[in-house]
């Protein structure tokens, strides 16, 4: 066999063992994704039956680890301070509407199916 020959038998090898890596990795990232995603319409959901207005927006990178699955603005009521608390840096509480700054879609009871992310599928 010639080291060509060799090397493209490596080469073969090493890429089928990527393939089923890929699977493995593409379903981690559905369980890990569909938990946050789960995670963030819960507290949606809690905030706007609080009273409180929500907007989501969707993740801008090309994947999860380089920006999150996306950001939550939370409006609290009027009169209401920021609380502490110890959540992800994805999660905003405001005390009012920044003026010209996008939040991305504002969220209501109905449209929590809108907090959604699309992963990365490996290359």
């Amino acid at each position: 066999m010639t080291a060509r020959e060799r090397t493209d038998q490596m080469i073969q090898r090493l890429e089928g063992e990527w393939k089923e890596v890929c699977l493995v990795l593409d379903e981690q990232e559905r369980v890990l994704v569909e938990t946050y995603l789960g995670f963030l319409r819960r507290e949606a959901r809690t905030c706007l039956e609080r009273g409180s207005r929500v907007w989501f927006r969707s993740n801008q990178w090309t994947h999860w680890g380089e920006g999150g699955f996306g950001s939550l603005s939370i409006l609290l009521p009027e009169g209401e301070q920021k609380p502490l608390a110890s959540l992800p840096s994805e999660i905003r509480f405001l005390t009012d509407l920044p003026e010209g700054k996008k939040l991305g879609e504002e969220i209501t009871l109905t449209t929590l199916n809108c907090i959604t992310y699309q992963p990365d599928r490996w290359s």
